[in-house]
């Protein structure tokens, strides 16, 4: 078992001496990102992209577990040589070690340190192979502040034949773990990503959280309580230039409720006077005789008794009360 350094996988005498001889070696891969540790096998390796295809053994259900991914972008340990080894390394003792030490989210992969201080010329220097993270750089330089998403990326850079995903089983998942390792990348919104360079503004977490808070919180049903600012329903109230009008003089005719007729009662009222007043009024005229339920009022063989707050020269529009308003009066027996 060999832990190797990430800038020489190759390197120690005891692992595979070239990409070639790593292919059926068991092997150990700490993301740092993600604080996880994977183990698998290799299968084949990609000498365009220098990308080996692994097969893992903690595979989510449902997935055959089988990525291609850039070793160099995490903390690598060899841990067995294949049972038949045709060349490369010598055989390993095979004993599995405890997980290594975390790294610094600046040296998770690339060649030389990331900093959020490097300029355009610098990160074109550190991505200038056709790693991952290369990739996402290429396809990310021209996106602007709000970035792209790990599937327009996957897209893109697919058009551009800067990498070849047909054989990746989940492209979207090996970006988003190279890219979230380096801060040179921003996370904008889940699954978008863009470059802080480009002026791109990270998530907040904590508003993030507050808003999934918020949206947990049970809607109140019914109608809200008043505020202070909301307009409370005013009852009517006459234009002050009527206190300036002149009485109504009322000319009634009065009738029973079969339609034979009674009498004339001429009636002096305000201009601002209302239905419900109107009939208080002619109930006192009869002492009480004639209660205000069993009148109904019409003008122009229209009845205007329904609304008792309405006032009276409302009630009879369009006509236009002057003087003299000639009203009908029909006694009711209910």
């Amino acid at each position: 078992m060999v832990k190797q350094a990430n800038n020489g996988i190759y390197a120690h005498a005891d692992g595979p001496n070239s990409a070639s001889a790593s292919i059926g070696w068991y092997l150990s891969l700490y993301w740092p990102a993600m604080q996880k540790e994977f183990k698998g096998v290799v299968q084949k390796y990609d000498e365009e992209s220098k990308h080996h295809t692994v097969k893992w053994d903690n595979a989510p259900k449902g997935s055959d577990g089988v990525t291609e991914v850039d070793l160099t972008e995490g903390e690598l340990t060899w841990l067995k040589a294949p049972a038949k080894k045709s060349g490369g390394g010598a055989k390993s003792s095979g004993n599995a070690v405890a997980k290594p030490a975390k790294k610094s989210v600046g040296d998770a992969g690339g060649a030389g340190k990331s900093s959020e201080n490097d300029t355009m010329q610098d990160l074109e220097m550190r991505f200038s192979g056709k790693t991952t993270k290369a990739v996402a750089f290429a396809v990310l330089k021209k996106s602007g502040p709000e970035g792209m998403t790990l599937q327009e990326i996957v897209d893109e850079s697919q058009r551009l034949r800067l990498r070849d995903w047909s054989e990746c089983k989940q492209p979207k998942t090996t970006i988003n773990v190279c890219v979230t390792s380096d801060p040179a990348f921003v996370k904008i919104a889940p699954g978008r990503v863009g470059l802080r360079i480009n002026g791109a503004v990270p998530l907040d977490n904590f508003a993030r959280k507050a808003d999934k808070t918020a949206s947990l919180e049970p809607k109140k049903r019914g109608r809200p309580p008043k505020t202070a600012n909301e307009k409370v329903k005013k009852s009517r109230a006459e234009p002050q230039h009527w206190e300036r009008k002149p009485p109504i003089d009322l000319a009634i005719a009065v009738s029973k409720d079969d339609g034979s007729f009674i009498a004339n009662a001429p009636i002096t009222v305000p201009y601002n006077v209302t239905i419900k007043s109107l009939k208080k009024k002619i109930s006192l005229m009869t002492k009480g005789a004639l209660k205000p339920q069993f009148q109904r009022l019409s003008h122009e063989n229209r009845n205007i008794s329904d609304d008792d707050d309405a006032f009276l020269v409302h009630a009879v529009r369009p006509a236009k009360v002057d003087r003299e308003l000639a009203l009908t009066l029909i006694i009711t027996a209910e």
